[in-house]
């Protein structure tokens, strides 16, 4: 009865699966089907579970028995063939298709990626050391001054530095291709009707204002400081000496190196009106500010602290920067084989989280979709070259982390946890609350994975200097370390038997204690 199985893999890193079940098997498995059955349906003249198996079958149906058969089979033929071919699985096989006599079952099972990463150990880059400006700092103290500000409605016009509330509407006037556009709309429908050719540039007018908006608000609060405003000084120099009722309209033009992209050298024509005009009178830069932010004496203190939060957000951050360029650099010499479902569960990831959001948002999942005219696989769809492009991303620092032999350790893990917990002082309660919180289930997982982005970030600038470790050393510490790692089991497993071995015994010779005692005492 043993399975015939045929396996072919396809050039997605899927195995196509075809196992044959022999007849004599299916027989059986009918047999034991019909008896579970029995013991279910009720035939005059027969006790329920006695009944004879071909009765059964003409009652039921000899099809109808063996779909019910398979059925029972599938699940047990499945896993023993996975046992037989022992497929390297990515995730869940998929049911393609069945025939019946002989019974041929159809599966495909998507397996581990392949990827295969370049010479990146070739590549050469400056790091720059991460420093923390003057004005950055300054900033920061001017976000915390701000916090404890004091604001004063004024009766006169606007200056520069007060909290405005303004109300209006701005639009990016077209540009040199759309005002071509219209043009070209009407050469082509010159000899059209004219009625049906003036509708059209009105739906045409109407949907090219609406794209360029952008600003629209009924009330918004803004500092009038340039830096401050993403429509830079321009913006701010027209508001300046309006008042609260006057309404002006006035037309920017954005710089040529704007931050975004789409306005950077557009002009843009703003109807604004004020609505409120306060003064902001600001807390000085002195202790008092300090104390007023926590648990700081001093405006020294303050600056330090913010200095450090500022450094360590800045190493960060180029920590990510250096890390996603490797990425980069990583992918554009690496070639990627992975089945269709290891992108399907991307995109499960990405729906599923995009579905919690909208729930804590207060939505009813099915109404939100209803509200948007949406449905789910439209919304898959959207989602897909985004998980496509975050699959690749993953897949290239794992292999990354595979070939570098990086490796998280119980004493990484142990060094991690005393950094965390020593920044909650002396509460023993706390810090066993933090390192128990740490040791195992989501604690564990996200720590363990910051230990090994440290890691792979210090293997990375490592190799982009030039001061990487010889791969074969590090193959061989490997090596040496699995050996170490065999010693010590079979060291604890010859411990352990030891241990078992001398409390076999000692419970033995208790136990002859005991029965001498008992021979004893019946004597007596």
């Amino acid at each position: 009865m043993t399975l015939k199985i045929q396996t072919e893999q396809d050039d997605q890193r899927q195995l196509l699966m075809t196992i044959e079940v022999p007849e004599d098997r299916v027989e059986k498995q009918m047999r034991q089907t019909a008896r579970k059955l029995a013991k279910e349906v009720s035939i005059p003249g027969f006790r329920r579970g006695k009944v004879p198996y071909q009765v059964l079958v003409k009652r039921i149906g000899r099809d109808a028995l063996r779909t019910e058969a398979v059925e029972d089979m599938l699940q047990s033929v499945f896993t023993e063939a996975l046992d037989e071919i022992d497929p390297d699985i990515y995730a869940p096989a998929n049911f393609d298709d069945m025939e019946m006599e002989p019974l041929v079952l159809k599966f495909t099972i998507p397996l581990t990626p392949e990827v295969t990463l370049g010479e990146y150990r070739e590549l050469r880059k400056e790091i720059e050391p991460v420093e923390v400006s003057e004005e950055a700092l300054s900033e920061a103290l001017e976000r915390i001054q701000t916090q404890h500000q004091q604001l004063e409605d004024v009766d006169r016009p606007v200056e520069k530095g007060d909290m405005v509330t303004l109300s209006g509407k701005g639009e990016l006037l077209p540009g040199e291709e759309e005002e071509e556009e219209p043009e070209a709309e009407a050469e082509e429908t010159e000899d059209g009707d004219d009625a049906e050719t003036a509708e059209s540039e009105d739906t045409h007018d109407h949907d090219h204002s609406e794209d360029n908006v952008i600003f629209n608000t009924e009330s918004v609060e803004m500092v009038m400081e340039g830096k401050q405003i993403f429509w830079g000084e321009a913006f701010v120099d027209n508001i300046v000496g309006m008042a609260a009722g006057d309404e002006k309209t006035f037309t920017i033009t954005f710089p040529e190196e704007f931050e975004e992209e789409e306005l950077a050298g557009r002009e843009a024509t703003f109807t604004i009106n004020v609505l409120n005009v306060r003064s902001r009178n600001l807390p000085p830069l002195d202790d008092e500010l300090a104390k007023l932010e926590g648990t700081f004496e001093t405006l020294e203190e303050l600056r330090e602290s913010i200095q450090k939060e500022l450094q360590n957000n800045a190493e960060g951050e180029a920590k990510n920067a250096l890390i996603e360029g490797m990425i980069d650099d990583l992918l554009e010499g690496a070639t990627l084989v992975y089945p269709p479902a290891a992108v399907e569960s991307e995109i499960d990831g990405m729906l599923n989280n995009f579905k919690n959001q909208v729930t804590r948002a207060g939505w009813n999942w099915e109404d939100f979709l209803q509200l948007q005219s949406a449905q789910e696989e439209q919304l898959r769809e959207n989602f897909r070259e985004g998980a496509e492009e975050q699959l690749k991303r993953q897949l290239a620092l794992r292999q990354f982390i595979f070939d570098e032999k990086l490796r998280v350790a119980e004493e990484d893990i142990n060094a991690a946890i005393d950094e965390r917990v020593s920044q909650f002082g002396d509460n023993e309660a706390l810090l066993e609350g933090m390192r128990d919180y740490y040791k195992s289930g989501p604690g564990f997982d996200m720590l363990s994975s910051e230990v090994l982005m440290e890691k792979a970030y210090e293997r990375i600038e490592a190799i982009l200097t030039g001061n990487a470790p010889d791969l074969t050393e590090l193959d061989a510490e490997e090596a040496e370390a699995e050996v170490e790692e065999e010693t010590e089991a079979e060291t604890e497993t010859a411990e352990s038997e030891e241990v078992a071995e001398v409390e076999e015994e000692a419970a033995e010779e208790e136990t002859e204690a005991e029965a001498e005692t008992e021979e004893a005492d019946e004597e007596e």
